[in-house]
């Protein structure tokens, strides 16, 4: 065998390689030219430090608990010594330093971090204060001839992530104690408490189980008894809580304290625990999810505290702050429990060293409403994300899906679906197809439907073909030949919204064993742009420029370079988490029509759209958001975008199980791009690659 070595080349002065990568729109492997470096680019440009840095509620707490800390070493007639642990940009090494400690040492594995950070506290003064030790933690030696000379009295760190312990904060804090700090040390923070709340949503209840489908004329889908019973994904689904609309669920429990961090060293933190609490329910309902979110106890006498508790559970809803490095978490029981108001229920928690999982049992039953822990035995669960779960149970697609099939359908009707998972097979296999062809070229999107056909009794009437398009002959379809080809369309692989475009690529390649009446659904893909006015969403890429006092500049510098080489021009977002404000109408940018013959065969589609904003507004505008519209017939069509009608000047209400694409335009140290009257949105396709390019280009006043 002849092995192909594909050269590297010199882009400008950049070293580049070509790489082998899946193009989610043809669905073939591609050759790109990608920077040799572009995966540290990446780890950059997407590390986060950007959203903790605009964190300014994190950020004051912390100075102002290091400045306690301190203050009560002086008081005591203590030498300051401060080891920060992840320093990242150097801030809260700074912070030390500026408040008088006597040494500041600084750990940072992340290297490009490491040297950015010695850069940062050179520019601002510090040097001769802060010593940068580019390792990890628990690799630090404490001695005369190690990378601490003496054990620190003062540890300050932030090693946390949505589910407190997830990046390794009880061994970080641990080894600490045991091998870098003082007995009678300061940790800042000093604890952190975990809370749960109970709730009763069929909504939320969408994100976890494939419930059951109910067609016109009673017939019924039923998900097969192992998913029912099945532990679940054993992922926290991780989500800005405070964003889900509160009639969509009903509180059965107030916040239940469920566990207490000592971060102090005062008692050793537990690598496993658990706990058991009990509540009244509030009101009748079922168990559908636990919402958890905790506080960190920034100084030793819990007077300054930082709460990540959703907008109705924070405890001073004044200092509510947007962070998308904190968010909630909801988890699932298996089983949901029906309670009665004045109930008893017990929560029983658990962690490990890295995650959380929560039981429920009520006074009424023995038995816990799950296992001891989350995990999928049935595949469902670890196949299909939260958003694809969601998509399958959302009523409003179930309803157009199936009044096209009434529509379209015969008794004599071949049908052939493509999508990845879809139970578009089912259905139409229900609603009196005399055979369904289902095309799962995704073994594992595959082996979930063939469990799902096997439980519904439809092994006669649905048949899964497995081979690609190019490869299926008409034997495969027993010399049938198709009347109605439809799909949802949703593919796993697709990344942004028009990547679904795959449905087509693969209807071209079954020429052969379409009849020449075939129907197919949907018609039209439809890309739309909109101006919108992100409340929070801009902190993620906007530059920090001065924080707390301190000039991060020399961060920004870094991320800015890495987020050239290895950010696109519109990257996914799931808008319904983040708040915007409409500030124009949505505009078409292009349309594809599949009923018209050979529009891939096309060397180029290209199209540009105009937005006009609305400048009397309030709201400027810092982004542009894209999304997609499937359109089947004149009056059923599936928005991948806002679920209601837009206002400008309002605020938009998103697809609850859809990512949208993100262009964000920030000026530098602004979350705002001034006097800006148009924005052109330029777009070239490439059918033969599948290729989508994007060019925003803006116009003021």
């Amino acid at each position: 065998m002849k092995l192909t070595v594909l050269p590297r080349v010199y882009v400008g002065r950049k070293m580049s390689s070509f790489v082998s990568i899946v193009n989610p729109c043809t669905g073939k492997m591609d050759w790109k030219l990608q920077d040799d470096r572009y995966d540290y680019h990446q780890e950059i440009a997407r590390s986060g430090y950007a959203d903790m840095l605009h964190d300014t509620e994190r950020n004051k707490k912390y100075y102002k608990a290091l400045a306690d800390a301190i203050h009560i070493k002086r008081k005591l007639g203590e030498p300051v010594n401060v080891l920060d642990i992840g320093t990242g940009t150097g801030l809260l090494s700074m912070m030390a330093a500026k408040l008088g400690a006597d040494t500041v040492t600084a750990c940072e594995a992340f290297e490009p971090m490491a040297k950015c950070a010695s850069k940062i506290i050179q520019q601002n003064g510090f040097g001769d204060k802060i010593q940068i030790i580019p390792k990890r933690s628990t690799e630090i030696t404490v001695g005369s001839d190690g990378d601490m000379p003496e054990r620190a009295n003062i540890l300050v760190t932030e090693v946390f992530d949505t589910e407190l312990i997830g990046e390794g904060a009880i061994n970080t804090f641990t080894h600490a104690h045991r091998e870098l700090l003082q007995k009678n040390c300061i940790v800042v923070p000093s604890a952190a408490n975990m809370y749960v709340q109970v709730a009763s949503s069929d909504f939320i209840r969408r994100w976890r189980d494939i419930r059951p489908i109910q067609l016109p004329g009673g017939g019924t889908i039923l998900p097969p008894p192992g998913m029912t019973r099945c532990g679940g994904a054993p992922a926290l689904h991780d989500l800005q809580l405070h964003e889900l609309p509160q009639s969509q669920f009903q509180i059965l429990s107030s916040p239940v304290l469920v566990f207490r961090f000592d971060f102090s060293g005062k008692s050793p933190l537990k690598f496993d625990n658990q706990s058991e609490r009990t509540f009244q329910a509030l009101c009748d309902g079922k168990t559908d999810g636990i919402f958890m979110w905790w506080d960190l106890e920034m100084d030793t006498k819990n007077i300054i505290n930082l709460s990540c508790a959703p907008g109705w559970a924070h405890p001073r809803p004044e200092e509510l702050q947007w962070r998308d490095h904190w968010m909630q978490a909801i988890y699932y029981p298996n089983q949901p429990l029906s309670v009665q108001k004045g109930e008893n229920v017990k929560i029983i928690s658990n962690h490990d060293e890295y995650s959380l999982w929560f039981n429920l049992q009520s006074e009424n039953s023995v038995e816990n409403s799950f296992s001891d822990g989350p995990a999928c035995v049935c595949g469902m669960h670890v196949t299909f994300s939260r958003s694809q779960i969601g998509m399958l149970n959302d009523p409003h697609r179930h309803d157009i899906y199936t009044s096209l099939l009434k529509q379209t359908l015969t008794p004599s009707s071949t049908v052939l679906t493509i999508s990845d998972g879809s139970l578009l097979p089912l259905m139409a296999a229900k609603l009196g197809a005399k055979k369904v062809y289902a095309l799962e070229t995704n073994n594992f999107t595959r082996r979930i439907l063939e469990q799902f056909i096997t439980h519904n009794d439809l092994n006669e009437v649905v048949i899964v073909l497995k081979k690609e398009p190019e490869e299926l002959t008409p034997e495969d379809v027993h010399g049938h030949k198709i009347d109605l080809v439809i799909g949802e369309p949703y593919f796993q692989s697709a990344v942004l919204p028009w990547h679904h475009v795959h449905f087509w690529y693969a209807v071209r390649q079954l020429s052969g064993l379409l009849s020449e009446q075939a129907a197919v659904f949907p018609k039209l893909l439809t890309i739309k742009a909109m101006a919108v006015c992100f409340r929070d969403l801009w902190k993620i890429r906007s530059p920090v420029g001065m924080c707390e006092g301190f000039n991060i500049q020399l961060f920004d510098d870094l991320v800015e370079t890495s987020s050239e080489v290895s950010d696109s021009e519109v990257e996914p977002q799931p808008l319904w988490e983040y708040p915007c404000t409409a500030c124009s109408d949505p505009v078409t940018v292009q349309s594809f029509d599949f009923c018209k013959a050979g529009w891939l065969d096309n060397l180029c589609l290209s199209a540009e759209a105009t937005i006009k904003l609305d400048t009397s507004l309030n709201e400027k505008c810092n982004g542009i958001v894209l999304w997609t519209e499937y359109q089947f017939t004149d009056q059923l069509k599936v928005s991948l975008g806002p679920r209601e009608k837009v206002v400008v000047g309002g605020k938009v209400n998103w697809d609850f199980y859809s990512k949208q694409g993100i262009h964000l335009l920030t000026n530098k140290g602004t979350d705002t791009v001034e006097h800006l009257k148009t924005i052109s949105v330029s777009l070239k396709f490439i059918p033969i690659n599948g290729d989508f390019d994007f060019v925003f280009k803006t116009k003021c006043s």
